[in-house]
């Protein structure tokens, strides 16, 4: 039987997780990325004036790896790498300062990603606020692929497609 915990991870971390590969998407469940450029934009916006967002679930690999599979907070954790990574501003034209936050930068610097073109930047207050932010992690441990399963079928079962 699978074990749950809760685990506070903050933003610079969890972009850590995903610069080296360790978040997972199941491509058999998860549907593809949907949200629209209002609904990102509200995210880090949240993020950024310190307010709660809903928790992502994630279930650990049995391997000892440290790699996560995203059960639930595919959009969320999306929203948040993209506005890192320059995809998006936020409404007032801003975008996040790469040059700010050191994994991004060697990111871009090792061409992973190309960030929109931009010459309005959010401060390195506020830059802080974003990387620092807690994110409400809940972990699965040692489940199985049909306890993983169940748990992503009851989560979506009230949501939209």
């Amino acid at each position: 039987m699978a074990e749950l915990s809760s685990q506070p991870t903050s933003v610079q971390s969890v972009y850590g997780w995903y610069a080296a590969n360790r978040l997972f998407v199941n491509r058999r469940y998860q549907r593809k990325l949907v949200w629209s450029l209002e609904e990102k934009q509200k995210l880090v916006e949240s993020i950024l004036y310190k307010y709660p967002i809903p928790a992502i679930l994630l279930s650990e690999k049995d391997d000892s790896s440290g790699h996560f599979e995203i059960i639930d907070g595919l959009q969320r954790l999306n929203a948040i790498i993209s506005f890192i990574e320059g995809a998006f501003s936020l409404p007032d034209g801003r975008y996040f300062n790469i040059s700010a936050f050191p994994t991004a930068k060697l990111r871009l610097d090792e061409h992973a990603f190309v960030p929109l073109a931009a010459n309005a930047f959010l401060s390195t207050t506020e830059v802080t606020t974003i990387l620092d932010y807690s994110l409400a992690f809940s972990v699965m441990r040692k489940a199985t692929d049909a306890e993983v399963d169940d748990v992503f079928d009851r989560i979506n079962s009230y949501g939209i497609v």
